[in-house]
């Protein structure tokens, strides 16, 4: 995957501000793009998306990469290993969260697959 700034997303102002509003559009596009790739494997995506953040982070001042990063996290962004596998069970255990709440018409095996009875 591969997103190059763009003259549209730019994340510092013309003033040399951190535009935020700008970063959160580079953050989407790249989380899109890392969806598609993807096909909903949800590490694989953390991947992907860290490191197309990466890549941008590349084209900012390192005095701003903490605000950058911050704004990451909104679409799971994972700078290690342990980063990525903390992402992947807190993901696992909302989805949970979710299913038992539709209530007793759906159950949850001992593999943690969901099934309507």
């Amino acid at each position: 995957m591969n997103v190059e700034p763009t003259e549209e997303f730019q994340a510092i102002d013309a003033r040399g501000r951190f535009d935020e509003c700008a970063w959160r559009n580079i953050c989407a596009r790249i989380a899109v793009a890392a969806s598609k790739d993807c096909r909903q494997f949800f590490d694989q995506y953390v991947k992907v998306f860290s490191a197309g953040v990466d890549a941008q982070l590349k084209s900012l001042p390192s005095e701003f990469h903490p605000a950058a990063l911050k704004i990451a996290a909104q679409w799971d962004y994972a700078k290690t290993p342990n980063d990525i596998a903390k992402g992947i069970s807190e993901h696992n255990r909302a989805v949970m969260e979710r299913i038992r709440a539709l209530g007793p018409s759906v159950s949850v095996d001992n593999y943690q697959s969901a099934r309507t009875d």
